[in-house]
Protein backbone atom coordinates (compact mmCIF):
# COMPACT_ATOMS: atom_id res chain seq x y z
CA UNK A 1 0.00 0.00 0.00
CA UNK A 2 1.53 2.93 -1.34
CA UNK A 3 0.33 6.57 -0.93
CA UNK A 4 1.08 10.15 -2.48
CA UNK A 5 -0.16 12.74 -0.73
CA UNK A 6 0.78 16.78 -0.49
CA UNK A 7 -1.47 19.74 -0.54
CA UNK A 8 -3.78 21.37 -3.44
CA UNK A 9 -1.77 22.66 -6.18
CA UNK A 10 1.63 20.56 -5.36
CA UNK A 11 1.57 18.68 -8.60
CA UNK A 12 0.78 14.95 -6.81
CA UNK A 13 -1.81 13.86 -9.01
CA UNK A 14 0.06 14.86 -12.21
CA UNK A 15 2.77 12.58 -11.21
CA UNK A 16 1.24 10.19 -10.34
CA UNK A 17 -0.21 9.53 -13.68
CA UNK A 18 2.59 9.63 -15.45
CA UNK A 19 3.83 6.72 -13.40
CA UNK A 20 0.54 5.00 -14.06
CA UNK A 21 1.32 5.61 -17.70
CA UNK A 22 5.31 4.71 -17.35
CA UNK A 23 5.23 1.39 -14.73
CA UNK A 24 3.67 -0.77 -17.70
CA UNK A 25 6.70 -0.74 -19.90
CA UNK A 26 9.37 -0.79 -16.95
CA UNK A 27 9.90 -4.58 -16.91
CA UNK A 28 12.77 -5.19 -14.63
CA UNK A 29 12.54 -5.92 -11.01
CA UNK A 30 10.92 -4.72 -8.54
CA UNK A 31 8.72 -3.86 -11.24
CA UNK A 32 8.47 -6.91 -13.05
CA UNK A 33 5.37 -9.76 -12.27
CA UNK A 34 3.44 -7.07 -9.91
CA UNK A 35 0.14 -6.11 -10.55
CA UNK A 36 -0.11 -2.50 -9.77
CA UNK A 37 -3.73 -0.52 -9.00
CA UNK A 38 -3.89 2.91 -9.35
CA UNK A 39 -6.65 4.60 -7.34
CA UNK A 40 -7.64 7.86 -5.34
CA UNK A 41 -9.79 9.34 -2.64
CA UNK A 42 -12.17 11.03 -2.47
CA UNK A 43 -13.40 7.98 -4.86
CA UNK A 44 -15.72 8.32 -7.63
CA UNK A 45 -18.71 6.37 -4.99
CA UNK A 46 -21.52 8.42 -4.24
CA UNK A 47 -20.09 9.99 -0.58
CA UNK A 48 -17.10 11.03 -3.04
CA UNK A 49 -19.35 12.63 -5.31
CA UNK A 50 -21.25 14.19 -2.66
CA UNK A 51 -17.72 15.63 -1.15
CA UNK A 52 -16.84 17.22 -4.59
CA UNK A 53 -19.99 18.93 -4.89
CA UNK A 54 -20.04 20.14 -1.22
CA UNK A 55 -15.82 21.23 -1.47
CA UNK A 56 -17.51 23.48 -4.65
CA UNK A 57 -20.00 25.42 -2.86
CA UNK A 58 -19.67 28.68 -0.51
CA UNK A 59 -19.69 27.56 2.80
CA UNK A 60 -23.55 28.86 3.70
CA UNK A 61 -24.69 27.36 1.07
CA UNK A 62 -23.93 24.01 2.41
CA UNK A 63 -24.66 23.89 5.86
CA UNK A 64 -27.19 26.49 5.43
CA UNK A 65 -26.04 27.58 9.52
CA UNK A 66 -26.07 30.72 10.86
CA UNK A 67 -22.21 30.81 10.36
CA UNK A 68 -21.43 30.68 13.99
CA UNK A 69 -17.94 29.06 15.01
CA UNK A 70 -20.46 26.41 16.28
CA UNK A 71 -22.39 25.86 13.43
CA UNK A 72 -18.99 25.66 11.65
CA UNK A 73 -17.39 23.46 13.24
CA UNK A 74 -20.72 20.88 12.76
CA UNK A 75 -20.36 21.66 9.17
CA UNK A 76 -16.51 20.51 9.04
CA UNK A 77 -17.67 17.64 11.27
CA UNK A 78 -20.02 16.72 8.37
CA UNK A 79 -17.35 17.09 5.54
CA UNK A 80 -15.42 14.83 8.12
CA UNK A 81 -17.54 11.96 8.48
CA UNK A 82 -18.41 12.00 4.76
CA UNK A 83 -14.79 11.44 3.87
CA UNK A 84 -14.39 8.42 6.45
CA UNK A 85 -17.78 6.93 5.36
CA UNK A 86 -15.66 6.82 1.49
CA UNK A 87 -13.12 5.71 2.66
CA UNK A 88 -14.35 2.70 3.79
CA UNK A 89 -15.82 2.26 0.78
CA UNK A 90 -12.35 2.72 -1.21
CA UNK A 91 -11.24 0.15 1.64
CA UNK A 92 -14.29 -2.11 1.11
CA UNK A 93 -14.64 -2.04 -2.69
CA UNK A 94 -10.85 -1.45 -3.62
CA UNK A 95 -8.22 -1.43 -1.29
CA UNK A 96 -8.91 -4.84 0.16
CA UNK A 97 -9.71 -6.86 -1.93
CA UNK A 98 -6.81 -5.40 -4.14
CA UNK A 99 -4.19 -6.14 -1.53
CA UNK A 100 -6.23 -9.83 -0.67
CA UNK A 101 -5.02 -10.79 -4.53
CA UNK A 102 -1.07 -9.68 -3.95
CA UNK A 103 -1.52 -6.26 -5.61
CA UNK A 104 0.62 -2.83 -5.34
CA UNK A 105 -2.28 -0.34 -4.65
CA UNK A 106 -1.14 3.14 -5.57
CA UNK A 107 -3.49 5.61 -3.97
CA UNK A 108 -3.58 9.76 -4.75
CA UNK A 109 -4.50 10.44 -1.27
CA UNK A 110 -5.75 8.87 1.36
CA UNK A 111 -6.31 8.66 5.04
CA UNK A 112 -3.33 11.43 5.50
CA UNK A 113 -4.99 13.91 3.86
CA UNK A 114 -7.90 13.43 6.34
CA UNK A 115 -5.48 14.13 9.42
CA UNK A 116 -3.94 17.17 7.55
CA UNK A 117 -6.94 19.02 6.11
CA UNK A 118 -9.44 17.72 8.34
CA UNK A 119 -6.71 18.53 11.31
CA UNK A 120 -6.88 22.08 10.20
CA UNK A 121 -10.91 22.57 9.57
CA UNK A 122 -11.54 21.31 12.85
CA UNK A 123 -8.96 23.26 14.92
CA UNK A 124 -11.21 25.39 16.75
CA UNK A 125 -14.38 22.30 16.96
CA UNK A 126 -12.37 19.76 18.96
CA UNK A 127 -9.13 19.42 20.72
CA UNK A 128 -5.75 18.29 19.16
CA UNK A 129 -7.86 17.45 15.88
CA UNK A 130 -4.81 16.10 13.92
CA UNK A 131 -4.32 13.71 16.51
CA UNK A 132 -8.19 12.63 16.90
CA UNK A 133 -8.50 12.43 13.05
CA UNK A 134 -5.83 9.68 13.22
CA UNK A 135 -6.99 7.98 15.97
CA UNK A 136 -10.60 7.74 14.02
CA UNK A 137 -8.99 5.78 11.17
CA UNK A 138 -6.22 3.35 13.30
CA UNK A 139 -9.44 0.61 14.49
CA UNK A 140 -10.20 0.05 10.94
CA UNK A 141 -8.16 1.66 8.32
CA UNK A 142 -5.45 -0.26 6.52
CA UNK A 143 -2.42 2.03 7.54
CA UNK A 144 0.08 2.56 3.87
CA UNK A 145 3.49 0.67 4.03
CA UNK A 146 4.95 3.50 2.51
CA UNK A 147 3.91 7.62 2.20
CA UNK A 148 5.51 9.44 -0.81
CA UNK A 149 4.45 13.49 0.47
CA UNK A 150 5.17 16.09 -2.18
CA UNK A 151 6.51 19.09 -0.12
CA UNK A 152 5.85 22.64 -1.58
CA UNK A 153 5.73 26.57 -0.20
CA UNK A 154 2.13 27.18 0.05
CA UNK A 155 2.79 30.22 -1.51
CA UNK A 156 3.40 28.51 -5.20
CA UNK A 157 0.85 25.79 -4.16
CA UNK A 158 -1.58 28.35 -4.13
CA UNK A 159 -0.09 29.96 -7.45
CA UNK A 160 -0.87 26.96 -9.39
CA UNK A 161 -4.02 26.52 -8.20
CA UNK A 162 -4.84 29.91 -9.41
CA UNK A 163 -3.62 29.51 -12.93
CA UNK A 164 -5.51 25.95 -12.92
CA UNK A 165 -8.73 27.17 -12.24
CA UNK A 166 -8.09 30.40 -14.55
CA UNK A 167 -6.94 27.94 -17.40
CA UNK A 168 -10.15 25.67 -16.84
CA UNK A 169 -13.24 25.22 -18.66
CA UNK A 170 -14.86 28.65 -19.64
CA UNK A 171 -18.54 29.74 -18.31
CA UNK A 172 -20.64 32.81 -17.43
CA UNK A 173 -19.02 32.24 -13.61
CA UNK A 174 -15.63 31.46 -13.47
CA UNK A 175 -14.64 29.25 -11.09
CA UNK A 176 -13.72 30.28 -7.67
CA UNK A 177 -11.33 28.08 -5.11
CA UNK A 178 -12.79 25.70 -3.45
CA UNK A 179 -12.17 25.74 0.63
CA UNK A 180 -9.12 24.37 0.59
CA UNK A 181 -7.32 26.20 -1.96
CA UNK A 182 -6.81 29.33 0.02
CA UNK A 183 -2.76 30.11 0.81
CA UNK A 184 -3.78 30.78 4.81
CA UNK A 185 -5.77 26.95 4.73
CA UNK A 186 -2.83 25.27 2.68
CA UNK A 187 -0.06 26.74 5.16
CA UNK A 188 -1.85 25.05 7.86
CA UNK A 189 -2.17 21.92 6.22
CA UNK A 190 1.53 21.55 5.07
CA UNK A 191 2.54 21.98 8.37
CA UNK A 192 0.04 19.13 9.70
CA UNK A 193 1.48 16.86 6.61
CA UNK A 194 5.19 17.87 8.36
CA UNK A 195 4.29 17.42 11.41
CA UNK A 196 3.19 13.38 10.50
CA UNK A 197 6.52 12.71 8.27
CA UNK A 198 8.28 14.07 11.55
CA UNK A 199 6.50 11.59 13.63
CA UNK A 200 7.01 9.00 11.37
CA UNK A 201 10.09 9.00 9.32
CA UNK A 202 10.46 5.88 7.69
CA UNK A 203 7.26 5.17 5.97
CA UNK A 204 7.40 8.95 4.64
CA UNK A 205 9.53 9.80 1.92
CA UNK A 206 9.22 13.41 0.96
CA UNK A 207 9.95 14.86 -2.57
CA UNK A 208 10.74 18.76 -2.96
CA UNK A 209 7.62 19.78 -5.50
CA UNK A 210 8.86 22.71 -5.92
CA UNK A 211 11.26 22.20 -9.03
CA UNK A 212 10.53 21.29 -12.91
CA UNK A 213 7.95 18.03 -13.79
CA UNK A 214 11.11 15.56 -14.99
CA UNK A 215 12.80 16.05 -11.80
CA UNK A 216 10.17 15.25 -9.69
CA UNK A 217 8.74 12.63 -11.46
CA UNK A 218 12.54 11.14 -11.15
CA UNK A 219 12.64 11.46 -7.27
CA UNK A 220 9.10 10.02 -7.19
CA UNK A 221 9.84 6.79 -9.11
CA UNK A 222 13.12 6.40 -7.59
CA UNK A 223 11.16 6.25 -4.24
CA UNK A 224 8.65 4.05 -5.25
CA UNK A 225 11.59 1.90 -6.62
CA UNK A 226 13.13 2.05 -3.28
CA UNK A 227 9.62 0.91 -1.88
CA UNK A 228 9.15 -1.84 -4.00
CA UNK A 229 12.75 -3.45 -3.45
CA UNK A 230 12.18 -3.45 0.32
CA UNK A 231 8.83 -4.89 0.42
CA UNK A 232 10.19 -7.61 -1.79
CA UNK A 233 13.25 -8.34 0.22
CA UNK A 234 10.88 -8.22 3.18
CA UNK A 235 12.61 -5.15 4.86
Amino acid sequence: MITFEGIDGCGKSTIVAEIARRIPGEDEPPFRGREFLFTAEPTDGEEGRLLRERLKLPRSAVGGGSGSADADGLEELEDLFLFLADHARHLRETVVPALGRGAVVISDRYSDSRAAYQGATLRTAVPRPLEWVRDLHRPWSVPPDKTILFSIDPALAFERCRLRREEGPSSPQPPGPDKFEEEPFLREVEANFEAMAREEPGRFVVINAGRRKDEVLEDAMRALTVALAEAGSGQ
